[in-house]
Parts: structure tokens; C-alpha cells; sequence
């Protein structure tokens, strides 16, 4: 979490070192939930050797766990959902990192000393009690610290950045679809789309600020409409790129269902600022499949959206989802998906085996495909599209593309994305990070490239 960079904590290297740590969960798939679990009996030896460490569990998984998580783990101290409201949770944060000075300080000078380890149960009622600081409105839209990256002065120089500035910005919360397999809606709830004017605020704040790259986040960013006025997504992306500055906005994830041309006429008009990336999630190529997940779109009308992006950013890179092994998924119906990749020629597929989750509909649902028949359309799935993957990026030899820095890699190369967010991984020195370079691809594999500097764009 970048606010407690605010409020004076730093990264500690391991659990052991730390005085708070914070979990942030995804409900999504129910292995990462498994790991939760496990995660959270791990830390009960911690919570041993240091008493007084705060262990929190924030997101999605914490919105319809809290009962359970508080019963099972006496360890974890907070537990708050992805849907509460960020500036309580802030306020409470920064109230318990100064109480932590206190009694670390205390603790040290008597290791015997009994500390107080009781579970905040109702952090809104703590906050109010304590009359604590609500932090700004615009906190819950996200985005980067001020004082991320370091101001040039006469007295002292800046200390080189070591990665890059990004910012991922709540746009919206909570999803009005219901898609058969999904948790969302009942972990961040319904629809909510935050004002626009603030978003733009925000974008402002943090371009001024260094950021060179904006996330705008959503469950279907492409059904987003401000409440205020009603204004609807491609607007908002309108308003982002009058901006100043020299920086990249990109979405995640728009919904077939809401998809409109003109999102797709917008970026075209403003390749320099809105990057030829699209992460569009299919799910299946079954029109069976799609029907029974409840994602309200054909795959045709699917097909005939993604033309609609070809005919006007003909050199855009497209990723998708896909879930293999959905209940009632016969053999026709993982070609029918098979098909799909074979058309589009998607740049990235996330694929993965169906994980019931409970209070989804689909965990209702009679599941008839064995396990080795699941893991083996995977296989075939992820290894097709490794060669397609290859094949994208092998056009790209001898090309020069543009390309931001991101940070140094452990083995000493640079890694760069191209406007089409794929990786490109170079020799260069520390002062390109954070820039915006051209860089020449001189091979490929299906995950990365790789390049040599070819100019730097002041």
C-alpha cells in the first residue's frame, strides 16, 4: 500500500522484519484464497516472537470473510473488505503506526512485558471514537504517492529513480453483470462509477508528480458513466489526453457487452497517448459456453468488436481471458474457444481451469469434465498460443518501436514495454529509466524481445 509510504514505513525485506503487514486478497480463484489460509497460519509465529505486530487483511476475499478470518486467526488484528471506504482505513493506519513507535519502544526496553493484542473488529467505530483524520476524497480513487520520486534542487541533486513512475486509478468499484463464475459482485457489490472530475483531478495531480504511465482500473471500465453527468468512458479517456505532460494512459478491463466504436475511434485518434494495447476477455469461443456463463454477448458480435479495433489500429496487440473446463465444456465447445485463438491471434492469453467459487452460480452447476481432460485442453490452449506469441513478435524484427523504461532487471539488462505492453528487455544505462526511448528489436521469443537502443525521445 503506497499510503504507508506517507506515514513514515518503509518495505521490509521479510515478515520477520516487519511491524505491519497488510494482505491484500483476490476472491477471484479459490487457490489464491487456499493461500490465504496457509499464509495466515505461517504469521502466527511471528506474532509469537513479536507481539506487538499488526497483522491486517484488506480486499476482496476480507469483504465476505471477515467472521471467519477474525475466529480463525487470532494473529490477524483488522479485517477490512474491498468495498469499506479507503480514507477509515487510513485513518486507522496512520493512528496505528504512531501507537506502534510507542509500544516497540517499550516492548524493547521489557521483551517480558505483556502486549496488547486485541482484534479492531469495527475500524469505522475506532475511527470515530478516536475522532482520527479523514484523508482526502480523491484517496479512494488510488493513484501515486506525491513525493514518489524525488524533486531536483540547487543544494541536492536527485537520486536516479530505479523504476518507473505508474499510477493505477480507481475509475469505478463493484460489477452490475453477474457472470456465472464470478465472486465480484458479491465481494465489492454493485456498480459505482466515481466522478469524473475527480479522475481528471487525479491524473493531473500524479502526471505533475513523474508518473509516465496511468492505469485506469475497473471491473468493466467500458460501462463506466459519470454520476455526475453521465458521461461515459471514451470522455473520460477525451478529457485524459488533453492533459500536459508526456505520459501513457491504458484501461483494464473493458466488457464485451458494453463495448462501444467509439472507445476504439478515441485511441486511434491518440495513439501517442492512449498505447494500441487492448485487454479484452473472451472467456470461450462457445456461444453454448458464454450462454451458461451469463456474459450477454455472442461470439460472433465478439469477433465482428474485434474487427471493429483491426479496421482502425490494425498493428494493436489484443489479450484476453479464457477459462478452460467450465461446467457442461465438451470437446466441440474447447475448439469452438481453439478457433477463436486461431482468428484473432491474440498477443497474451491468461488462461486458466474453472475454480468454483462458492456463492457464484456456476458452483451450482453439474461439472461433468474430468480433471486430466481440464489440464489437458490447457496445455494444448497454452501451447498453441506460445507459437502464436512467437509469431506476433517475430514482425517486430528490425522494427523501431517506442518504448517506456521501466527498471533494472536482476541480471543487469534494462526492461522497457512497447506501446503494445509487450516486454523488451535491453542494455542501457540508469538514466532511461522513467523515459520514453526508441529501441530497435533484433529477436524474440512468445514472452519478450529484445532490442538495442536506437534513439532517446527528449
Amino acid at each position: 500500500m503506497q499510503y504507508l509510504d506517507e506515514v513514515g514505513c518503509t518495505v521490509a525485506k521479510t515478515e520477520a522484519e516487519a511491524d505491519v503487514i497488510v494482505i491484500n486478497t483476490c476472491a477471484v480463484r479459490e487457490k489464491a484464497e487456499q493461500k490465504l489460509w496457509s499464509y495466515l497460519g505461517e504469521l502466527a509465529d511471528i506474532k509469537k516472537t513479536k507481539p506487538y505486530v499488526k497483522i491486517g487483511v484488506i480486499g476482496c476475499v476480507a469483504s465476505y470473510k471477515k467472521k471467519e478470518i477474525y475466529t480463525r486467526f487470532d494473529q490477524v488484528s483488522f479485517v477490512y473488505g474491498a468495498r469499506e471506504e479507503m480514507p477509515a482505513l487510513q485513518a486507522y493506519l496512520t493512528d496505528l503506526v504512531v501507537g506502534l513507535e510507542s509500544t516497540k519502544q517499550v516492548y524493547a526496553e521489557n521483551p517480558q512485558l505483556s502486549v496488547d493484542s486485541h482484534q479492531d473488529r469495527d475500524i469505522k467505530e475506532v475511527v470515530a471514537r478516536k475522532g482520527l483524520f479523514a484523508v482526502s476524497r480523491l484517496s479512494k480513487l488510488g493513484g501515486f504517492k506525491q513525493h514518489a520520486l524525488k524533486k531536483t534542487s540547487a543544494v541536492t541533486p536527485a537520486e536516479p529513480i530505479k523504476e518507473v513512475g505508474r499510477s493505477y486509478i480507481n475509475i469505478m468499484t463493484g460489477c452490475n453483470k453477474r457472470c456465472a463464475y464470478c465472486i465480484v459482485p458479491v465481494t465489492r457489490g454493485q456498480e459505482i462509477s466515481f466522478p469524473m472530475d475527480e479522475i481528471v483531478q487525479r491524473v493531473a495531480h500524479d502526471v505533475a508528480n513523474g508518473v509516465k504511465e496511468v492505469m485506469l482500473i475497473g471491473q468493466n471500465v467500458n460501462s463506466y458513466a459519470d454520476p455526475v453527468t453521465g458521461e461515459r468512458f471514451p470522455e473520460l479517456l477525451r478529457r485524459l489526453v488533453a492533459l500536459e505532460g508526456t505520459f501513457w494512459v491504458r484501461y483494464i478491463s473493458p466488457h464485451p457487452q458494453d463495448m462501444t466504436v467509439d472507445l476504439f475511434d478515441v485511441m486511434a485518434a491518440h495513439p501517442h497517448r492512449l498505447p494500441w494495447s487492448v485487454h479484452f476477455p473472451v472467456q470461450s469461443g462457445s456461444n453454448k459456453i458464454l450462454d451458461a456463463m451469463l456474459r450477454n454477448y455472442t461470439i460472433e458480435r465478439y469477433l465482428e468488436q474485434i474487427q471493429w479495433l483491426r479496421d482502425r489500429m490494425p498493428t494493436a496487440t489484443i489479450s484476453t481471458d479464457i477459462i478452460v473446463g467450465f461446467p457442461g465444456e465438451t470437446e466441440e465447445d474447447f475448439l469452438a474457444t481453439m478457433a477463436v485463438i486461431e482468428k484473432v491471434r491474440f498477443d497474451l492469453v491468461y488462461s486458466f481451469i474453472y475454480s468454483p467459487r462458492k456463492y457464484t452460480r456456476a458452483a451450482k452447476m453439474e461439472d461433468d469434465c474430468l480433471p486430466e481432460v481440464k489440464g489437458a485442453r490447457l496445455e494444448a490452449l497454452q501451447k498453441r498460443q506460445l507459437v502464436i506469441a512467437l509469431e506476433n513478435n517475430s514482425r517486430n524484427i528490425g522494427k523501431k518501436l517506442r518504448c517506456l523504461v521501466e527498471k533494472r532487471l536482476e541480471h543487469g539488462k534494462l526492461l522497457a514495454r512497447t506501446e503494445g505492453n509487450v516486454r523488451v528487455i535491453f542494455d542501457g544505462t540508469e538514466n532511461l529509466i522513467g523515459q520514453f526511448i526508441d529501441l530497435t528489436i533484433i529477436s524474440v521469443s512468445p514472452q519478450n524481445m529484445h532490442a538495442v537502443l536506437s534513439s532517446f525521445i527528449q
